[in-house]
């Protein structure tokens, strides 16, 4: 991970039908064919940050929109993972694209996977990394961290308390405040969350994601718990998932199950990485972009 953080691109805004306001950031080479990215849970287009001078280096540009409810872009109503297409209509339409590779981090893999059940014709490629992915059987998720296993639970259980320790604030914010427990993730993740490089992101990320409130992630960690509409079988296009083999918040067991139910899927490890392996090692999804 880079020592000295870039600053954050402008923020372009565009208007979608209907009025709504979508926010994005981009990164990189801004002459390269965009690739379209989404953020994970909670977080915001600035999760693009970290990737900045990776992808500018490799000649690659990402478009990181704020998801439905997140920083600046309005919500939509409904509880599906479907809110999130028509953004992905008038982003392509926003940028002269007909079509797009679609790239998901952590919680925004049910939405690239619906955007790319119901647009086949619109996207080059999908690629998930490190993603969620809706309706994975519970044996998919061995070895995940117990905080995280409580956190989906108790969003679905008590969601005003989820949305608080989501947001730490009342009791969460003194746990926030102080130096992280680092413990119970692996090595990968400690060795990127112990630095101040990380903690710098991570405020910047999350203080932007949770702007509008926390009704955004609540509504995105409950949808896991579902299957989507369609079958994962449905999903036609060329399909990537790269995942590290220690991940603790979302356990390679989900890409794992995921991949065998999409035709044709290719399934790229990454040896000891963890949930954030992105942080420490970009050209793993840069790659598969140039």
């Amino acid at each position: 991970m880079t020592h000295d953080l870039p600053e954050p691109p402008e923020t372009v805004r565009i208007e979608a039908p209907g009025g709504r306001r979508i926010a994005y950031c981009s990164y990189g080479d801004p002459a390269a064919v965009p690739a379209i990215v989404l953020h994970g849970t909670p977080g915001s287009r600035y999760e693009g940050v970290a990737l900045q001078r990776a992808a500018t280096d490799a000649g690659v540009r990402l478009i990181f929109p704020d998801r439905p409810g997140y920083g600046g872009t309005d919500p939509v109503p409904g509880r599906g993972f479907h809110r999130w297409n028509d953004d992905f209509l008038s982003l392509l339409d926003h940028l002269g694209q007909e079509r797009a590779t679609l790239v998901a981090i952590s919680g925004g893999g049910g939405y690239a996977l619906s955007a790319a059940q119901t647009h086949p014709g619109r996207v080059v490629k999908l690629i998930l990394a490190a993603a969620a992915v809706p309706g994975a059987p519970k044996e998919a998720y061995a070895g995940r961290i117990p905080i995280v296993t409580w956190l989906n639970r108790i969003v679905r259980w008590a969601p005003p308390v989820g949305g608080s320790m989501l947001a730490g604030t009342g009791v969460f914010k003194r746990m926030r405040s102080r130096e992280p427990n680092l413990a119970a993730w692996p090595r990968a993740d400690r060795l990127v969350m112990s630095t101040p490089e990380y903690r710098v992101l991570s405020d910047l990320d999350t203080a932007e994601g949770r702007r509008q409130g926390m009704d955004a992630a609540l509504t995105d960690l409950t949808g896991y718990a579902r299957p989507l509409p369609a079958p994962l079988a449905s999903v036609s296009v060329p399909t990537v998932f790269i995942h590290g083999d220690a991940d603790g918040n979302v356990p390679v067991g989900v890409a794992r199950w995921a991949h065998a139910q999409i035709a044709g899927a290719e399934l790229r490890i990454v040896p000891e990485g963890g949930h954030l392996f992105l942080m420490e090692d970009p050209e793993t999804l840069l790659r598969e972009l140039v």
